[in-house]
């Protein structure tokens, strides 16, 4: 059989897979299929808008596919949704035609702004697969199985059944059950206990999917999985890791060591270890140090992700400071200051403890980096619409925002958002979007204050004019300016005001800043 993978990219409370990151499940599911002796291709999102709109052009146009491409990467504003065309778009109609099951993945738990992307949500993909023709077996997976998706905050996710109808299949976990659904010929979703053990060689055979990615090999980052569900019950209010499994199940430093040896044999030297619901839980300081110090052999980049601040110590600290490169950000989910809402919502942290995980993480990681970075900062995530949020609530934000400022601490990046509201989770069942609702007309006016009295000064302290900032990937165009930025996690956005070729790496010179970006001058030729 032929399976092809639509990947619609996937954004979780754990886990990346939004360009340039790829994400665990096409990998895992390619291996899976080439383990049972099947043809796999890789296809993206942007592939199928940009199928389905040759259909239309092409026969007037008689151009090839590579003018038409590069016509596309020179337009005045780059067209994020149809930039990140695979390595398969030059023979598309080939791949779909003998596509015999369609495998798309898709699913934001954890909406954002993407510089260069825009993730496929179930709707649109349905949409253009009909545009085409396309009349083939379709399984749906990914977050979007679990619980739906989510592209925008402030609303109700997408529910699961909105979309029966227009797959054959949906499916999580899928990666573990293509065995069972080879041999049942695709007639129902089997039973599975989830087990790590069933997840060693898939994921080392999955390691050459990613030669297909649009992104590969230089500019591609791959996240790694550590482990599954949340250890703290009960979990935030609005948090969909929990619902995943009952309990924490870590992997083991083999398999994934194991992995990135399978990713680095392919040509991947970045890496993220981002799918897991808090990094400094993993294990003790020692396991954490043999974890990053075999990852290091491997990569040029090496990143972490997501941080309870309640597991933050000053020695774990030290060893992600010796291992990771610098520009590295522990991405702490606070959620809020106030009180009231940490307690409704089973939040993880009070502020007294996050502020000290602040401190811990400055004292050994605000020294800047050789690629002109602080080696490793805090960021914080703040959502509105909790359980209990009222005008106190972005009082007490404010006052401990501005108490760690004006205590010459530093936070690389405070994300913003609006909670998204996924059945099953217990602010679904408390409230939904009553708190939305209620103060949703606050909510420009409390982002803008704390863009404006926080975000701006911590911005200059970080990359004060004259910073060189070294290696960034230009990107994009928006008329005469061209927007890169490092390969990373959270990477800063820098504008250059003048249109450099894309795809190039560049050094930089700090020249002024916005509200979360800076604009910067060419300081070096390319390399």
């Amino acid at each position: 059989m032929r399976f092809t993978i639509i990947d619609c990219y996937t954004d979780e409370p754990a886990g990346l897979g939004v360009p340039p990151y790829i994400g665990t499940y096409p990998r895992y599911i390619g291996g899976a299929i080439l383990q049972s002796q099947n043809e796999v291709n890789y296809l993206t999102i942007d592939d199928l808008r940009f199928f389905s709109s040759r259909i239309f052009h092409y026969k007037r146009n008689r151009e090839s596919i590579v003018n038409q491409i590069r016509k596309i990467k020179q337009t005045l504003k780059t067209n994020i949704k149809i930039k990140n065309l695979s390595k398969n778009i030059q023979r598309i109609e080939r791949v779909l035609k003998k596509t015999d099951i369609l495998i798309v993945i898709a699913g934001i738990h954890t909406p954002g702004k993407y510089l260069a992307a825009v993730p496929g949500t179930t709707r649109e993909v349905v949409q253009l697969l009909q545009g085409i023709n396309f009349n083939g077996f379709t399984i749906l997976t990914g977050p979007a199985a679990y619980l739906g998706s989510g592209l925008y905050g402030g609303k109700f996710a997408r529910k699961l059944e909105h979309d029966l109808q227009n797959f054959d299949l949906i499916i999580k976990d899928l990666e573990y059950k293509i065995p069972q659904l080879i041999k049942n010929r695709f007639s129902e979703d089997p039973e599975y206990e989830f087990s790590y053990n069933d997840l060693s060689s898939i994921a080392t055979t999955g390691a050459q999917i990613v030669q297909q990615h649009p992104d590969y090999p230089d500019f591609l980052i791959a996240e790694l999985e550590t482990s599954k569900g949340c250890p703290r019950k009960p979990g935030c209010s609005f948090c969909t890791e929990p619902l995943k499994a009952n309990t924490i199940i870590r992997r083991s430093v083999k398999d994934i060591l194991d992995e990135v040896e399978a990713l680095s044999h392919v040509g991947i030297k970045n890496f993220r270890l981002g799918k897991q619901s808090c990094f400094y839980s993993y294990g003790t300081a020692a396991e954490i140090e043999k974890l990053l110090r075999g990852v290091k052999e491997k990569a040029e980049i090496l990143h972490i992700d997501n941080v309870n601040p309640t597991a933050v110590t000053i020695e774990k600290t030290k060893v992600i400071v010796k291992y990771c490169t610098e520009g590295n950000v522990a991405a702490f989910g606070v959620e809020s200051f106030d009180r009231d809402v940490i307690k409704a919502n089973h939040l993880n942290a009070d502020p007294e403890t996050t502020y000290k995980a602040i401190e811990i993480l400055n004292k050994y990681g605000a020294e800047r980096g050789p690629n002109g970075m602080p080696k490793f900062l805090p960021g914080l995530n703040i959502l509105f619409g909790l359980i209990n949020e009222s005008k106190n609530t972005h009082n007490e934000n404010m006052f401990w925002l501005k108490k760690i400022l004006d205590s010459g601490l530093l936070l690389r990046r405070i994300n913003i958002r609006q909670v998204v509201i996924f059945p099953g989770t217990y602010l679904a069942k408390e409230c939904g979007d009553k708190y939305i609702r209620k103060n949703k007309r606050y909510y420009w006016k409390w982002r803008n204050e704390i863009r404006q009295l926080i975000d701006v000064p911590m911005l200059k302290k970080i990359v004060p004019i004259g910073t060189i900032i070294k290696n960034i990937r230009t990107e994009i165009y928006d008329g005469n300016t061209t927007f890169g930025r490092q390969i990373g996690t959270y990477p800063l956005i820098i504008g250059i005001k003048k249109r450099v070729e894309l795809d190039k790496f560049i050094d930089v010179k700090v020249i002024d800043h916005m509200v979360r970006s800076v604009v910067a001058e060419q300081f070096s030729f390319e390399r």
